[in-house]
């Protein structure tokens, strides 16, 4: 963040920081293997910035700390940006000068110090001059501590203001490295002192270290802070699995960590035809109960886990004919309790399929690993190797249609060093060795990538117009193992009024098979 410019606008989160690890400023092993570490989840629709966001407020939740709100949307540069960074020898003159141009008051520096600080030390093979190292043991580090507990707490406050702090940034006899101490006393101690309250400490450090994450370059604009939904879809799409058109899709629901489960609750999926006599749900509707139950270890997120929640999830594979095709779908659960079922159907809008004359079938796919200029067909460790894959895509294309084009657009910024990222369009073309199955016809073509999170978009051009559906991921093929559709059953009911559509704000508003919604739930499950 501290390459944030106040007054040009420019700097910031913008995922700059892997280009900065040569810098005298960002020198130590763990910047190196922090980004190491997020290499593999930056993709067409988050950054790598946003992944540096998430990764922090996990590490915050973790250990004891606020839970800090997240917004998405950051934009990465590709560059490295304006130095800045904040060094221990710097005069406090110079410190503040450094985080007023970040857009933070002497306040608000004091509190990102004591907010950061919380937790880790100092090490002696990065600051041989505060900490010495061990004579018996050279390579082995010395790290003097902050404060006296691993937690995310304020005993780097109370430790400092009772004067039994041990922290080396304060108490070191080189007084030219004591930056702790020039920018607590600043002020008096006076916002020192201000966190000495537990519960204010954690208020301010959630406060400010959100400003910290949320301060991007001019022009970026971020969306609405992501909460925690109670249910979810994260994941819907058509696919082709053992010679059968069906819909795969699931219903994700939070549950109490330290409540019960109801075994005997029934989830119901229900859905409407997009063509024939019972399209838009014209007295008939459709219906299924789950074939697969996953409840996930509360341990999957670390802010669901300090929220008090893990998930269940509800996974439906439905036979779908494709002449009736499928136009939207609700849920309903039932808890067996004597109470109403409780109906999720996105606000009122139902989910939405919004077209079915192209899809991705990632269970035809599949990909080549190619290292040193020869083909494997297992996936290798990338350390120390240098290799790219080629995947070999299938689409499958509703049989009564003639495209005059099909192809897809893939992009992949998951690539090693983040040296780059990889775009670029493939052209697809009609497979006739591939019988049709359920009513579609099937184009194959490939997609090179260095990078190990590919997402494509699909398109398939009639005429005047083009289907696209969008934002699949090919890096994580589906390659799980079948379980047999769900009994389907059909209801005649009232449908009068049910689709009611109803403006929401936000990005959201509804979800659709051309979008992947599991995306961002991987790293971020709310």
């Amino acid at each position: 963040m501290a390459t944030h410019n106040i007054e040009d606008g420019t700097g910031g989160m913008d995922g700059s920081l892997v280009y900065e690890l040569d810098r005298p400023e960002n020198f130590g092993l763990g910047l190196n293997q922090t980004s190491s570490d997020f290499e593999l989840f930056p993709n067409k629709v988050i950054s790598r910035a946003d992944v540096i966001a998430i990764g922090a407020i996990h590490a915050v939740a973790t250990c004891g700390g606020p839970i800090i709100p997240f917004k998405g949307g950051r934009v990465d540069s590709f560059v490295g940006g304006a130095g800045g960074t904040p060094e221990p020898q710097h005069d406090i003159a110079s410190l503040t000068e450094s985080f007023r141009k970040q857009g933070f008051n002497q306040a608000d520096m004091i509190k990102l110090v004591a907010c950061g600080h919380t937790m880790g030390g100092v090490r002696s093979d990065a600051f041989p001059q505060l900490v010495p190292p061990n004579p018996a043991s050279p390579t082995v580090p010395v790290i003097q501590n902050f404060d006296t507990t691993m937690d995310f707490d304020n005993k780097v406050v109370t430790e400092y203001l009772d004067g039994s702090t041990q922290n080396v940034l304060v108490v070191a006899e080189n007084k030219t490295m004591v930056s702790d101490l020039r920018v607590f006393e600043s002020d008096g101690n006076s916002t020192m002192r201000s966190l000495a309250d537990t519960q204010t400490f954690q208020n301010e450090c959630r406060d400010i270290l959100g400003r910290m994450l949320e301060t991007v370059p001019r022009g970026v604009t971020l969306t609405d802070e992501i909460t925690l939904l109670p249910e979810k879809v994260t994941y819907a799409q058509l696919a082709i699995e053992k010679e059968k058109l069906v819909f795969k899709t699931n219903l994700r629901l939070t549950q109490p960590i330290n409540g019960t489960l109801n075994n005997d609750r029934t989830v119901t999926m229900f859905w409407c035809d997009k063509s024939g006599d019972n399209r838009d749900c014209r007295g008939v509707t459709r219906s299924s109960v789950p074939v697969k139950k996953v409840q996930d270890d509360p341990n999957v997120s670390p802010v669901t886990l300090k929220l008090g929640y893990f998930f269940m999830n509800y996974n439906f594979i439905v036979p779908i004919d494709a002449a009736q095709s499928i136009a939207r779908f609700w849920f309903e659960v039932d808890e067996k309790d004597g109470s109403t079922p409780k109906v999720y159907n996105n606000g009122g809008a139902n989910y939405v399929v919004d077209q079915d004359q192209i899809f991705f079938a990632p269970m035809l796919s599949n990909v080549d690993v190619i290292s040193n200029g020869s083909y494997t067909k297992v996936y290798t460790n990338r350390d120390g190797e240098a290799f790219f894959r080629s995947y070999n895509l299938v689409l499958a294309v509703r049989n009564e249609l003639s495209p005059s084009r099909v192809y897809i657009d893939g992009f992949d910024s998951a690539v090693r060093d983040f040296k780059y990222a990889v775009s670029g369009t493939s052209e697809f073309a009609l497979n006739s060795s591939m019988p049709a199955v359920g009513g579609y016809k099937f184009y194959t073509g490939t997609f090179e990538s260095s990078g190990l999170n590919l997402l494509i978009d699909a398109h398939a051009v009639v005429g005047d117009q083009t289907y696209t559906q969008a934002l699949m991921s090919a890096a994580l093929l589906d390659n799980t193992p079948y379980v047999a559709p769900g009994t389907v059953s059909t209801d005649v009911r009232s449908t009068a009024g049910a689709f009611s559509w109803r403006s929401r704000e936000g990005w959201a508003l509804s979800v659709v098979v051309s979008v992947s919604v599991a995306v961002l739930a991987t790293l971020y499950p709310l």
